[in-house]
């Protein structure tokens, strides 16, 4: 069996280490950024809350995806430039 994945569109964010801007990203989706992140001071650490529970650190080669039910999960940047086709 195959199938191929419905088209839809989603929001994502290139993650560049920036809190200020990410935070700005999540909350004019209407999310708090606390209910969806975990950052640990010290070296830069940010963990997203996925449906799956918290992942791995998030690194500038990842890019923040939020889905189609508002959860968030991060992808490898190369990833995710393979798999979408950016909207302008």
């Amino acid at each position: 069996m195959k199938a191929t994945k419905k088209p839809v569109v989603i929001d994502y964010f290139h993650y560049n280490y920036n809190l200020d801007e990410l935070n700005a990203w999540v909350t004019g989706l209407g999310d708090n950024f606390h209910d969806k992140f975990i950052f640990e001071e010290g070296p830069e650490k940010l963990k997203v809350k996925t449906l799956e529970g918290t992942s791995y650190d998030v690194t500038t080669d990842h890019t923040i995806i939020r889905g189609v039910r508002g959860e968030y999960y991060p992808c490898v940047k190369a990833i995710f430039l393979e798999t979408y086709d950016l909207l302008p």
